[in-house]
């Protein structure tokens, strides 16, 4: 509320000399001489106080006059609508941004009833402002609304009671903004969304179908291997055994470069075998992963310069075939990083498992490395491709490494109920 300062100080001086008329009236005739001085100093204080009053009045004029400046431009220039209304609807003020998105700028003839700007049963927004006016509560709500000249909108209104002021009781103050393009945005945002939630189907459908069309290729391989290499393979080696045999009386010369061909062809025969079981490891698929994973463990343990330990605690239960050949091959996998990349001198695997989920671990002592900087593309690839063979199924893969204090890889797949 603004004060009118020259009115303010006319009345105080009014009062002030009426007061001192009655004080001198009532006062001086009964004081002796000597007292009238000490009356002269009274009223000289009064005068003083009447003035530091007078320049506290007039500081709070000036503080009030600078908030309601501040308050007038930042209503005017804000970009959000703020309109005032009673409970009829009535429109009591508008700042220029309201005005602009009714379509009323420049226009006051135009300012009648906010509630005629909305599209739809104007009973909706009439108890909207009723709820307001009466429960004294601020209230939110999103409505369709039209401009001046039809075109319509989607508002994000927010009422609050006008609690100031002198005869502006019934009032609220009601602001609102065009949510028409963040609407847009939002339905497209769930449509990509839902796209998109779609295509995360689609490919981990896809992933396990790879997946299992490599697992049905390896054990295409790894039969034709056994049933047909290796087969051709020991034909010759028994051929070769004869022919050295028969050549020992009658070729002596003949007889170690044969024998020296015989087990070359051993050693083939013995990759082609190693090859098929790495294809189709024995037993893979049967009731229970440990007997394939320990027979893994122990080819490393043979082959790769370093002991690997292998835990599995109360691991009892059923784990599907698909699951079983998925944290088989990641074993393969993370031995495989390890023997080429970590320089370790021990690894611990541990199975563990519930009826709810069965988790691998892979613990390395060697050289670690930063997750977030894999030092090429390929051993990346090779992340994310044990990481896209758990997903079909809703498992994760997660790395705890840095450089110099080895790396642990956890793999945890849920298991379906019925298992």
């Amino acid at each position: 509320m603004a004060y009118d300062t020259a009115t303010v100080l006319a009345n105080l001086r009014r009062r002030a000399e009426s007061a001192m008329n009655r004080l001198v009236n009532h006062s001086v005739p009964i004081l002796p001489p000597e007292n009238v001085e000490a009356l002269v100093h009274e009223l000289r204080v009064h005068q003083i106080e009447l003035e530091l009053q007078n320049q506290e009045l007039q500081r709070a004029n000036y503080e009030s006059e600078e908030s309601r400046n501040r308050y007038r431009e930042l209503y005017e220039s804000i970009p959000l609508g703020y309109v005032t209304i009673d409970a009829a609807g009535l429109i009591h003020d508008v700042n220029p941004a309201g005005a602009r998105l009714l379509g009323i700028e420049g226009s006051r003839t135009a300012l009648n009833n906010f509630f005629f700007f909305y599209d739809g049963d104007i009973d909706r927004i009439t108890l909207f402002a009723r709820k307001v006016i009466e429960q004294q509560t601020p209230d939110v709500g999103e409505y369709r609304m039209k401009r001046a000249d039809n075109s319509c909108f989607t508002a994000f209104l927010q009422a609050a009671p006008v609690q100031i002021g002198e005869g502006e009781e019934g009032r609220i103050r009601v602001a609102f903004q065009d949510v028409t393009q963040q609407k847009h945005s939002e339905a497209q945002l769930r449509r990509q969304r839902v796209e998109l939630e779609a295509n995360q189907a689609e490919l981990r459908e896809l992933t396990k179908k790879l997946f299992a069309a490599q697992e049905e290729e390896r054990r295409r391989i790894a039969r034709e291997l056994h049933d047909d290499h290796c087969q051709r393979v020991t034909a010759l080696i028994l051929e070769a055994n004869m022919l050295t045999k028969t050549c020992k009386t009658r070729l002596p010369d003949i007889a170690p470069r044969l024998t020296a061909m015989s087990q070359k062809l051993a050693d083939i025969l013995s990759d082609f075998r190693s090859l098929s079981h790495e294809l189709l490891p024995r037993n893979l698929g049967d009731k229970s992963l440990i007997g394939p994973m320990r027979d893994l463990i122990g080819e490393f343990s043979g082959k790769a310069g370093f002991e690997v330990k292998f835990v599995e605690p109360n691991v009892a239960l059923m784990i599907p075939p698909p699951i079983m050949t998925a944290l088989f091959r990641l074993l393969q996998e993370s031995l495989s990083n390890i023997a080429k990349h970590a320089n370790a001198k021990r690894v611990t695997v541990t199975l563990t498992g519930t009826h709810q989920t069965v988790e691998l671990h892979v613990t390395d002592d060697g050289v670690g490395f930063d997750p977030g900087l894999l030092p090429t593309k390929r051993e990346a690839t090779g992340i994310v491709g044990m990481r896209e063979r758990l997903r079909p199924f809703g498992g994760i893969v997660h790395i705890i490494s840095r450089p110099g204090q080895g790396a642990t890889v956890t793999s945890s797949v849920p298991l379906p109920e019925s298992t």
